[in-house]
C-alpha cells in the first residue's frame, strides 16, 4: 500500500541535512531523517519512519509495518 500511494519526486542536501521531496496522498513536502508518518509529518502513513536518505545514489529506505521499503529516482 506505501508503493501506490507514496512518490519520491527529488533530493536536497544541505548543511542542516537531507530532505527528500515527496508526494503522499496528493500532500507535497519535505521529509528528514527524523521524519516519523502520524507523529512529525502527514507526509508518510502512521507509523512509518524514514531509515536512510542516500541523495548521491538518489535513494530513500523507509521501514513500515517491520518492511523496508526503498524508492529510488
Amino acid at each position: 500500500r506505501l508503493s501506490s500511494d507514496f512518490n519520491l519526486t527529488g533530493f536536497l542536501n544541505t548543511d542542516e541535512g537531507k530532505y527528500v521531496f515527496v508526494n503522499y496522498l496528493g500532500n507535497e513536502g519535505t521529509i528528514s531523517k527524523n521524519s516519523i508518518g502520524g507523529v512529525n509529518t502527514n507526509l508518510l502513513p502512521k507509523g512509518a519512519k524514514v531509515i536512510n536518505i542516500d541523495p548521491k545514489a538518489m535513494r530513500l529506505t523507509i521501514n513500515y509495518e517491520n518492511e523496508n521499503f526503498i524508492f529510488e529516482l
